[in-house]
């Protein structure tokens, strides 16, 4: 019995394992790598598909409503220079329930300016993007470009 037990963790096991699917996101993140990148990344351009690309084109070609995420900005407390840290940050991000690797490629992505804070144009791309993945869209590779320039975090951006 022990043996039998045995030869299958031993073989069995990993056998099973390989058909678990991966966490999506990664696989998705490692696909989207793989794509050659246009104007503003992978979801622009002439190419897109029927299947699940049209709204998502419109989201994020339309500007970040920042206005709709102020209040709960205001709620964290920023400090002294607008920011908050990824601690204040990280509890209403959780909320969402998003797995930590989609997490962890939203701070990355809406951390414009690379400094480990948020401002309010940053929290507003965090949240606008947590919202697109709970909508069941796919993530841009890159923060688009409209929502750059709508927000005048051109040089931010560059760094």
């Amino acid at each position: 019995m022990i043996e039998a037990l045995d030869k299958m963790i031993a073989t069995e096991l990993p056998r099973l394992m390989t058909q678990v699917p991966q966490d999506q996101e990664v696989a998705h993140e490692d696909y989207m790598r793989s794509v050659k990148k246009r104007e503003g990344g992978a979801l622009y351009g002439k190419d897109a598909t029927p299947f699940g690309m049209g709204e998502t084109l419109d989201i994020l070609n339309a500007p970040v409503p920042v206005a709709d995420y102020q209040y709960e900005f205001e709620q964290l407390v920023p400090d002294g220079e607008g920011k908050i840290t990824g601690t204040q940050a990280k509890k209403t991000m959780q909320d969402s329930k998003l797995p930590n690797t989609t997490l962890k490629r939203i701070w990355t992505l809406g951390d414009i300016d690379k400094d480990g804070k948020l401002d309010i144009n940053e929290f507003s791309i965090v949240k606008h993007l947590i919202k697109l993945k709970l909508d069941g869209h796919e993530l841009p590779v890159e923060v688009p470009k409209v929502w750059i320039s709508a927000m005048n975090l051109e040089d931010a951006y560059k760094r």
